[in-house]
């Protein structure tokens, strides 16, 4: 995928942050290394997460046969910035089951790994919110009818993770905080029938809610095309934005002058009201160039996990 680093666009990244660490703090991170980056199919589809913060009000969102109802808890529905869990998570499930290691609904990691994996700061005041992220995933109930289930038709209510917790171990020499988090059966259902799809590492970068959300609706329906076109209207209401049109227009606009998301352009059309996401990875010298650049990484993490077995 590709790279939004290089010198070229180094003073034009508005909408990505810059890397917080080193590649190297990678080699004292969990056990299971995550190459690459999954997301969950039809929570890129539809609007599962909230977009800021605090946010108490339930929602119905209902897109063809499709309906996803969204009951918030008190301290509001789980953000997209703490679907950041769901996606780690995701991801070191679907490593270990390319790796054929057995899998379950419990997914085990350190604080420190996720915050370095996600781009995160590692402070007091991260893992604080850490915890209240995991305590929105629990209290957020999704009720839907999208079942991962042949020859099923059927409404199901879920939270967005079961529960979770945090516990002291011992690893090595290292006395660490684990996070334990138990996923719902509707998403390792997802997982297992690999109703995910890669993403960009970049998108940890990502500042803005809404352009995190922009970018999982192209990565979802332009995937490896060329491009796709939508109307602003319906791009809006896929969103799951509470802003008003015009202001939601507005935001477009100015990602579309930036035009740095990673791996899609974005294109605005004021006579049709249509916004189009371009593939930028497709047929260029920046593929070839993003793909030996994964290769590499890859090979890093086999380098990795040959000096811890010895």
């Amino acid at each position: 995928m590709t790279d939004l680093t290089t010198k070229a666009r180094k003073n034009n990244l508005k909408t990505l942050r810059p890397h917080k660490h080193k590649q190297i703090e990678f080699f004292i991170a969990d056990d299971i290394d995550i190459c690459t980056f999954r997301d969950e199919i039809a929570s890129m589809e539809h609007p599962f997460f909230a977009l800021k913060a605090g946010d108490t009000k339930a929602r119905v969102y209902r897109n063809g046969n499709v309906t996803v109802t969204v009951e918030p808890p008190a301290r509001g529905i789980a953000t997209i910035f703490d679907k950041d869990i769901w996606i780690y998570s995701i991801s070191k499930l679907q490593e270990a089951k390319n790796n054929n290691q057995p899998i379950s609904r419990i997914v085990c990691f350190t604080p420190y790994d996720f915050f370095l994996t996600t781009n995160r700061d590692k402070s007091g005041r991260a893992y604080d919110d850490l915890k209240k992220a995991l305590s929105r995933l629990s209290g957020t109930r999704i009720q839907t009818n999208i079942v991962y289930s042949e020859d099923s038709q059927e409404t199901i209510e879920f939270g967005l993770i079961d529960s979770w917790r945090i516990v002291e171990e011992h690893k090595g020499k290292l006395e660490i905080g684990m996070v334990e988090v138990t996923l719902p059966d509707w998403l390792y259902q997802a997982i297992t029938k690999t109703k995910v799809l890669q993403i960009s590492p970049d998108y940890f970068r990502i500042r803005k809610a809404i352009d995190r959300r922009l970018y999982e609706i192209a990565r979802k329906h332009c995937g490896n095309q060329h491009e796709f076109v939508i109307a602003l209207e319906k791009l809006h209401l896929k969103t799951g934005s509470t802003a008003a049109l015009s202001k939601f227009k507005f935001n477009i606009k100015q990602l579309s002058k930036t035009n740095d998301l990673p791996d899609y352009e974005v294109l605005y059309d004021p006579s049709s009201d249509k916004v189009t996401f371009k593939n930028r990875n497709q047929n260029t010298p920046k593929a070839d160039a993003s793909r030996k650049r994964e290769k590499g990484k890859k090979e890093i993490f086999k380098m990795k996990k040959s000096l811890l077995d010895r």
